[in-house]
């Protein structure tokens, strides 16, 4: 899997703005904070000295050990985009992966805790699961959720026939609704899981990247407008003005 680090992104800058990637980069890995942890004990936090492309079976860890600063990587995003000098190939695919890998973990996160609730959703982390798992209904699950609906409906019906009629059509309508809720965010990771997987390579095709983008966008998918400039800008079909009057608005 291809894997990049700050020398790698220095040596491929031209020469009269080496100085300038070197204070950019750095930003980008200082924004990505990963805590080293010893038999239950955390021995450092430390920015990431390598990004390299995460496979499924990693994430688990990632999501416990990994903290990643949206808000600085889409600011030094901003900077590359506006400085054409400093614009390689190895750096394009450093800020597409990163922040599309920031964003589907970040969907991750906001839809477990949702889903479990802040404290069992850190107690999950602990230790990391060694696989990564899409479908939302292996964080959603309560054992008691079915014994209490029945018997709900059964004391309903045991009020009044009509109560009866009720709870359970309410019963159903619920459980169609839930089962309808978790098909839609089980798409929307796979599409996110499945975009990220594909940018895995330096070798690009940009025209690709952006109908990939635009795929699980259909779906739901929400990706910062800042990749979408990336995209456009090497497809060239944007100025790099306009990407930054767009993203001004």
């Amino acid at each position: 899997m291809q894997t990049v680090t700050l020398k790698d992104l220095i040596e491929v800058t031209p020469n009269d703005h080496k100085h300038q990637a070197t204070q950019l980069y750095e930003r980008v890995f200082e924004a990505l904070m990963w805590t080293w942890v010893v038999e239950g004990t955390v021995e450092k936090i430390s920015p990431l000295l390598q990004w390299k492309h995460r496979q499924p079976a990693e994430i688990e860890s990632d999501l416990a050990y990994l903290e990643i600063n949206r808000s600085e990587l889409l600011s030094a995003l901003s900077e590359y985009l506006d400085n054409s000098s400093l614009r390689t190939k190895m750096a394009d695919w450093l800020f597409l992966n990163v922040l599309t890998y920031s964003e589907y973990i970040a969907t991750v996160i906001e839809v477990r805790k949702h889903s479990m609730g802040t404290e069992r959703y850190i107690k999950s982390l602990f230790p990391p699961k060694n696989n990564h798992s899409t479908d939302i209904a292996d964080f959603t699950s309560r054992p008691w959720h079915l014994p209490a609906t029945l018997a709900m409906v059964i004391t309903a019906w045991a009020i009044h026939p009509l109560i009866g009629v009720g709870v359970t059509s309410y019963a159903i309508f619920k459980t169609y609704r839930q089962k309808q809720l978790r098909v839609k965010i089980n798409a929307i990771f796979a599409s996110m899981l499945q975009t990220y997987s594909s940018f895995n390579t330096l070798d690009l095709s940009w025209p690709q990247v952006t109908s990939s983008l635009e795929r699980s966008r259909a779906l739901g998918v929400i990706w910062d407008s800042s990749l979408y400039a990336l995209a456009e800008l090497r497809t060239g079909n944007i100025n790099v003005e306009q990407c930054t009057d767009q993203r001004s608005k």
